[in-house]
Parts: C-alpha cells; sequence; structure tokens
C-alpha cells in the first residue's frame, strides 16, 4: 500500500456562543470561527485517512512539501514515518494531523479500530469535563448547572485569570456543589496572587478537582502552591517540549498529579509515548482539544480508551460548542462522557455537505 495523494481544506465553523479565556479578553475580542485545515490521505488501495490541522500556510506546506514528500511511502510504516516527518517539518499540527490520517488509513486497512492499534480499549467511555468560557457569572452559572444536570459531573472547568475571577469560581462552585471545580488562568496570575486567591477560595469552601496553570509555569512554584494549600496541579500550558515532561518527572513533585496533553500537536503515536512516560512516572493525564472538530476529538478519544494510566475528565467538547461539525455527529458525547467510534481507523467519515457549506 502506497500515498498517492494528500489534500488540505481549509474551513471556518461559527461557535455556538463565541469563546472568550483570558487571552482574548486581553486580545479584545473573543473566538468566533473554528479555523482549521481539513486532511485527507489517499492510497493506492482505495482507503482514505483523515486528519486536521490549524495554521494560515497549512495548505501551502501539504501541497508542495508534505504531499512530494509522503508519495509513494507505506502509510502503515507509522513508527517510521512520524520520526521522519518532524525530522522534516518539526513537530507541528500539521505533522499531527497527518498522523492521524496514517492510523485512519492504518486501522481500516485492517479492519480495526484505532484503539486497537495501541493495544486495545481499556475503556469503554472517556469522562469529559464541560469547560465554561469567561462570561457574566449569571450565565456562567446557568450553563454549569444545566450541564451538570445533563450528566457533566465529573468536574466543572472554568476559564479564569482575569480580574473579578474569585467571584465566578465562588458562584459557580456554590450552584454545582457537590461537583468539583477545575479553575484554569491559562498562567494568568502570579506565583503570589495565585497562593493568595486560591486560599482565599479554599476558606470559602471551593472544591477543587485540580487547579490548571495557576501561574507562569516553575516546577518549584507549582510544588510549592501544592504544598501550601493542599491541592493538586494540572499543567498544560508552560510545557511544549520532551525536555520539559523530563524536566517535571526528574522533579518528581507529588502535587503536580495531572499533564494536559493536546493530541493535536502531538498526534496518537506521540501522546502515546508521553502517556506512557508519565505513567512510569506516577503523574496522570487529560486531553485538551476543546475547540476542535471531531476528527481531532475522535483520534482523542481513541487515545483515552486504550491507555490505561490515570485519566483524568478531558475536555474534548468541540462538536457540541461549534454549529456543525464535519464528521456529522459520528463522536457521542453525552452525559458526562466521550464514546469512541467501533468502526474502523478513526470510526468516522466526513460529512460533504457540511465540508462544502463552511470551506474557505
Amino acid at each position: 500500500m502506497k500515498i498517492t495523494a494528500i489534500g488540505a481544506i481549509p474551513i471556518s465553523i461559527p461557535y455556538r456562543v463565541p469563546w472568550r479565556n483570558r487571552h482574548t479578553e486581553e486580545a479584545g475580542r473573543p473566538m468566533t470561527h473554528l479555523e482549521t485545515t481539513v486532511l485527507r490521505m489517499r492510497t493506492d488501495e482505495g482507503f482514505e485517512g483523515l486528519g486536521e490541522a490549524r495554521g494560515a500556510d497549512v495548505v501551502d506546506i501539504v501541497a508542495h512539501k508534505v504531499e512530494p514528500f509522503l508519495q509513494g511511502r507505506d502509510p502503515a510504516n507509522i513508527s517510521g514515518l512520524v520520526p521522519e516527518l518532524e525530522s522534516e517539518f518539526g513537530r507541528s499540527t500539521v505533522v499531527a494531523g497527518l498522523d492521524f490520517a496514517l492510523h485512519d488509513i492504518k486501522g481500516k486497512a485492517l479492519g480495526v479500530p484505532v484503539y486497537e492499534l495501541l493495544g486495545g480499549r481499556c475503556r469503554d467511555r472517556v469522562p469529559l469535563v464541560w469547560t465554561l468560557p469567561y462570561l457574566s457569572i449569571e450565565d456562567q452559572v446557568t450553563e454549569a448547572t444545566s450541564r451538570v444536570a445533563e450528566g457533566f459531573t465529573h468536574a466543572m472547568k472554568m476559564k479564569v485569570g482575569v480580574p473579578g475571577d474569585l467571584d465566578h469560581i465562588v458562584a459557580v462552585a456554590r450552584a454545582v456543589e457537590p461537583v468539583p471545580v477545575r479553575p484554569d488562568s491559562n498562567m494568568g496570575h502570579s506565583f503570589a496572587d495565585a497562593l493568595q486567591q486560591y486560599g482565599r477560595l479554599l476558606d470559602d469552601g471551593v472544591r477543587f478537582e485540580l487547579v490548571e496553570d495557576p501561574c507562569p509555569l516553575d516546577w518549584d512554584d507549582y510544588q510549592a502552591l501544592a504544598d501550601s494549600l493542599g491541592i493538586a496541579l494540572s499543567v498544560h500550558g508552560g510545557w511544549s517540549s520532551f525536555e520539559d515532561l523530563t524536566g517535571l518527572i526528574r522533579k518528581a513533585g507529588p502535587g503536580i498529579r495531572c499533564v494536559n496533553i493536546m493530541p493535536s500537536q502531538w498526534g496518537i503515536f506521540r501522546t502515546a509515548q508521553i502517556v506512557a512516560a508519565l505513567e512510569c512516572a506516577g503523574i496522570g493525564w487529560t486531553m485538551g482539544t476543546s475547540h476542535d472538530s471531531g476528527i481531532k476529538i475522535a483520534a482523542s478519544v481513541h487515545l483515552g480508551a486504550a491507555l490505561p494510566n490515570h485519566l483524568y475528565p478531558a475536555d474534548l467538547l468541540g462538536p457540541r460548542l461549534h454549529v456543525a461539525d464535519i464528521v456529522g455527529g459520528a463522536v457521542r458525547i453525552e452525559g458526562g462522557f466521550g464514546y469512541v467510534p467501533d468502526g474502523p481507523g478513526l470510526g468516522v467519515s466526513l460529512d460533504e455537505s457540511v465540508l462544502e457549506r463552511y470551506r474557505c
């Protein structure tokens, strides 16, 4: 089997409600559209693999660099191709999207779901958090209580890190008790402010599941917060390399309980390696792919179903946040869980009408 062609189709799909967090507040405008590029990898045996990548230059890179590089190569040789792609193009969403497509093709060629390529399924469903964007207190309370009633009871994740966020956390925490909250300030507080503010929240009776990215990443600061406050921390925005994770594992601070991984940045092959390394170090994991289409969400739930390390509830809500999804609801997200598709490969197929409607 050989790769014959790779297509790249840019799309722009509106959010149901414009997305706000610390970064959008600082920029002065919310996120209004999912802007991404669908990858379609084809083979000489008629299989098509789906991927997804972000960036204004994806179409040009795929057409002029990636497609010539991969034409004639065996898509089943994932452990050989992924390092070659990283060496040639660097770790990127493009390489991650190609990784998704390679796994999709191999699963289809063998007639098995991607989770079988990863060793089989250890979970029937993946626990999820619901994530609240930065809204008014009233709107956050309304959405939080509605989602808890729907079944999102593992934890309520909240985008914070802006002035007045303590009042928002207290109001939501009281409204959804006994469901714990997971505030994510996107490193928006200083260490001193994080220590003071989360201490006040604990005094107010707020129950935390995890606290994500409370301040700029420093392993000693994070451990000091955990020790002082008795809270478990999750790291996300401050790490971007194997070297960063090596530093965490060597530090072996018990307060850092979870690493938030974006499969859309790492791909399936590398994410599985990272999760295994974390398991050896006694550190759990979660996934933050909230704003992506059903292609990336499908890849993520396959990972969550197959990798046995402790999985904290994941932020995989993309198809629920947009007015339409390009894979036509193939990934079921309900009752606080994501359900892994059982079809071959990723188990999803493109809704051509949606793709045509929202292509750029």
